[in-house]
């Protein structure tokens, strides 16, 4: 193994000054990620004339939004399923609705701004691995039946009808639309394009507080930013900032990816390029084929807290790797790495403002579905900025805060244990795992690194 770090296209250190001195704008966004410079490109798209500027405490790309395995697809929050019964039918279809239209504004933004970062546009396949698993899959699309929802978002794939690669599963889940993409250039393509538009972004300027008064003022090391409207779009990194919504526990998932496949191999793995494999369960492998032939593997295993870009478990990703085609019982992982995605107890985001502070926004809580709904919530918080987005929508993430999460020694210690739990009840297909059943949906944060 060569390295530890992502290997997508991100420059690999800050070539923007940092913060110097007292400064004013309109909009001051703490963040640049996916959906703090979604916000900024969408603001400055919308009123060219406003002053927005980026804080960022390393370098563009530098945290999830630059470590993600590039998987751009639709689902939030609880299984269709779950989501009828704690929600009702109405809620359930606008959330998954709200998903499938966060994928389709990714593609036209990419598309329209001429974003140069791989896309591959297809779908995802989730597979069961037993007749558990697949039960489960037979009711959730009894579920997006219930709810009226097109057969092309949610179809029930027979394992007759499976791929190669994926004929020893039981069933799967084929969900759309969706794609592929390189995460870290798409947040660079961002950066370049809200740039053009006269965004000013500062990085290694990591803010320390944010003061809140007639106007806020957002303190750096550096300097100070006054504004009158403030976005954390910090994600997983908000412990430290008091001002950033609670309820969110940052929690890093491992990826790794291998040198350039063979012809034989990418013969045997025909289709993944478009079409990711994701086996079911709550930390379970998933799998995908970049444009130049390697393949990205995610899942595993997961920690707490948000800081380290180090995977302590390759060697679970090497094994699901080698269980996923006979063709692959060699192979070995170029780079391996981890990626912090920000979980909330119900397991859906927080979007919205501070419950005292009307000009202080947030987005947070992706819950593993970030590469999506991050972008979406850039363009949703612009919206509510400039006054075109008011209105509810019936969506059950739009709130100041995340259901309360216990924190301490203890708390923590529990939570822990839970999550080698889950690394060894979803151990990868073919090797030994363990005899423990876990009720319920997948955990919407497992999927892919945000």
């Amino acid at each position: 193994m060569t390295g530890h770090l992502a290997p997508w296209a991100a420059s690999p250190e800050a070539t923007r000054p940092r913060l110097r001195g007292r400064q004013r704008c309109d909009v001051a966004v703490v963040g640049a990620g996916l959906t703090g410079l979604s916000t900024a490109f969408e603001l400055l798209s919308a009123a060219p004339r406003l002053r927005v500027v980026v804080l960022e405490a390393d370098r563009v790309a530098a945290g999830a939004s630059g470590r993600g395995t590039g998987l751009l697809g639709p689902r939030v929050g609880p299984a269709l399923h779950v989501a009828r019964r704690r929600f009702g039918d109405e809620t359930a279809r606008a959330v998954h609705l709200w998903s499938v239209a966060a994928v389709r504004h990714v593609l036209d933004l990419v598309e329209r701004e001429r974003l140069a970062c791989d896309l591959t546009p297809g779908g995802q396949l989730v597979v069961a691995r037993d007749e558990r698993e697949a039960e489960h899959q037979l009711r959730e699309r009894e579920a997006a039946l219930m709810l009226g929802l097109p057969p092309d978002q949610v179809e029930f794939v027979g394992q007759g009808r499976l791929p190669r690669y994926a004929d020893r599963y039981r069933s799967g889940l084929r969900y759309g639309p969706a794609a592929t993409l390189d995460p870290a250039a798409l947040t660079e393509q961002l950066a370049g394009a809200g740039e053009r538009l006269g965004l000013v972004i500062h990085e290694n300027s990591r803010v320390r507080r944010v003061r809140r008064g007639l106007l806020s003022t957002v303190v750096t090391d550096g300097g100070e930013l006054i504004a009158d409207h403030v976005v954390l779009a910090v994600n997983a990194y908000g412990g430290s900032l008091r001002a950033a919504p609670s309820g969110v526990l940052p929690v890093r998932v491992q990826a790794g990816v291998t040198p350039k496949l063979s012809g034989e191999q990418l013969a045997e793995l025909a289709g993944l390029d478009a079409e990711p494999l994701i086996e079911h369960g709550e930390v379970a492998p998933y799998f995908r084929l970049t444009t130049d032939g390697r393949l990205v593997i995610g899942g595993g295993a997961l920690e707490r807290g948000a800081h380290g870009a180090l995977a302590r478990h390759p060697g679970r990703l090497l094994t699901a790797a080698r269980a996923l085609s006979p063709a692959l019982a060699g192979i070995s992982l170029d780079a391996a790495w981890a990626g912090p995605v920000a979980v909330t107890r119900d397991g859906l985001p927080v979007l919205g403002e501070h419950r005292d502070d009307p000009w202080l926004h947030h987005a947070t809580g992706c819950n593993g579905h970030g590469l999506a709904i991050s972008v979406y919530h850039g363009a949703r918080l612009a919206r509510r900025i400039t006054g075109e987005d008011t209105g509810p929508d019936g969506l059950p993430w739009l709130r100041a805060r995340a259901p309360w999460l216990p924190r301490g020694r203890v708390a923590d210690r529990v939570v822990d244990r839970y999550l080698e739990h889950l690394a060894a009840a979803d151990a990868p297909f073919g090797s030994a795992r363990t005899a423990v059943a876990v009720s319920g949906s997948p955990a919407p944060w497992t999927e892919t690194p945000s």
